[in-house]
């Protein structure tokens, strides 16, 4: 299988924006920073666009030549740079499209995840059992010729939610409709579902609501939604699933709209224990399709 050594290009994009903004920010053009560290200007271009490795020196000489005084971001950039050892999922690179391992990427820096699947529960909250049957469902041929690799994916990437320092925040919304198993062969899949919700409801990183089949109509329905936060100094992001991939959205202007769609949708959700006490009713039947 393929292997990783270099910084994940998403991750070379992002520090190489982050450069270019603290460069703007100095009132510096293109050639006055190059020269800075004795570069020519095509040189740094690409290391701002992301098509071009940085050495963690080069990074500290840019931002001290650029008057960066902010230690934390100068070191969060150096690592940044430095970030090339082999990661987990390259052993999946020959089945991970390019945006998904991106999306691997930054889920592994992220520090919180704000989640909204409408009809769906949250990958990284999903069981084997239930992952390979939403993985399957799939209309490519080629996705469910590797679904069982893709579920072997989708629960180690669950391992951001359980590591014992710093665990990613997860704060989730879940319709109702997405407790109902989808027919009678897969209740035991949906129940086994419903007691892993109720055993990561136990961890303090983790929240889940569960949105109301009478729910009133709610911004949340027209879009899922993924809001990642990160260390400082990096932006948050947001992501969007679709059956082509996904994509991100970094603008200021889009992470806000998206972060006020996502408190109107914990608005019209239940409470924590309005929705423990829900999923256990529909675990224990007391709810059936």
């Amino acid at each position: 299988m393929t292997s990783a050594q270099t910084t994940p290009p998403v991750m070379r994009r992002r520090l190489g924006g982050l450069l270019r903004s603290f460069r703007k920010e100095a009132g510096l053009t293109l050639p006055q920073a190059a020269a800075l560290i004795e570069w020519d200007n095509t040189r740094l271009s690409r290391v701002e666009t992301g098509q071009y490795q940085i050495k963690a020196s080069e990074v500290k000489a840019l931002l001290q030549g650029f008057g960066v005084d902010d230690q934390a971001a100068t070191s969060e950039l150096a690592t940044a740079a430095e970030a090339g050892q082999r990661n987990w999922w390259a052993a999946y690179a020959d089945v991970l499209p390019r945006a998904y391992a991106d999306a691997i990427a930054l889920e592994s820096t992220v520090v919180r995840l704000r989640a909204y699947f409408p009809q769906l529960i949250t990958a990284l909250l999903q069981t084997p059992a239930y992952a390979h049957g939403t993985i399957f469902s799939s209309p490519s041929p080629t996705v469910r010729k590797n679904a069982d690799s893709l579920v072997q994916v989708r629960q180690a990437r669950k391992s951001v939610l359980t590591r014992p320092e710093n665990p990613v925040v997860l704060d989730t919304v879940i319709d109702e409709s997405a407790l109902y198993p989808r027919s009678n062969a897969h209740s035991d899949v949906m129940r086994d579902q419903l007691l892993s919700l109720l055993a990561m409801m136990e961890r303090d990183n983790i929240t889940i609501r569960i949105m109301p089949l009478d729910a009133p109509p709610h911004p949340g329905l027209t879009s899922n939604m993924t809001i990642m936060d990160f260390r400082h100094p990096w932006p948050s992001l947001v992501s969007i699933d679709h059956i082509r991939g996904g994509v991100f959205l970094g603008e200021p202007d889009d992470v806000a709209a998206f972060s006020d769609v996502f408190d109107v949708v914990l608005e019209a959700a239940m409470s924590v224990e309005e929705s423990r006490d829900k999923i256990k009713n529909y675990m224990e039947g007391k709810i059936s399709g």
